[in-house]
């Protein structure tokens, strides 16, 4: 008779500070960028001071925090070898968040409020996904 020895598990490589500080990064972007069109709002209602302390205090910022969310999901997917697409991302709304910077002090409506609302998705949507249970999971196991 032939016994069959169970066969050795390989230890799976997950993120977990990598994606914890991806988490804090997105959030802390999230709450910035959903300040912006609140901000706007409270300008186009009457508020001048809106415009001036607020969001362009922080429109001019922001991208820093898409800076960070980089650096933050390069971590996530080199060290902690999770998913590829954060880090792909992350650069687009460092490029994305400075044309909208741009457009925003050149008064280019027709691309400051469409890209905007492209911006406030995109972060949203990946701060959402960060807290699901598959962020955890390594490349290899998405993959599966």
């Amino acid at each position: 008779m032939i016994t069959l020895e169970p066969q050795p598990v390989a230890k799976v490589r997950r993120p977990r500070v990598s994606l914890h500080v991806l988490r804090i990064t997105l959030v802390l972007h999230a709450a910035f960028v959903i300040a912006q069109p609140i901000a706007a709002g409270y300008f186009l209602a009457g508020n001048v001071d809106a415009m001036t302390n607020v969001h362009s205090t922080v429109g001019g910022t922001i991208w820093m925090f898409a800076f960070l969310q980089t650096v933050a999901a390069a971590c996530y997917t080199l060290v902690g070898r999770g998913r590829i697409w954060p880090a792909l991302i992350s650069p687009l709304l460092v490029v994305a968040e400075f044309v909208q910077l741009t457009f925003g002090y050149l008064q280019n409506f027709a691309v400051h409020v469409p890209l905007g609302t492209a911006i406030v998705g995109t972060v949203c949507w990946m701060t959402v996904w960060s807290f699901r249970p598959t962020a955890h999971l390594s490349r290899r196991e998405a993959k599966q």
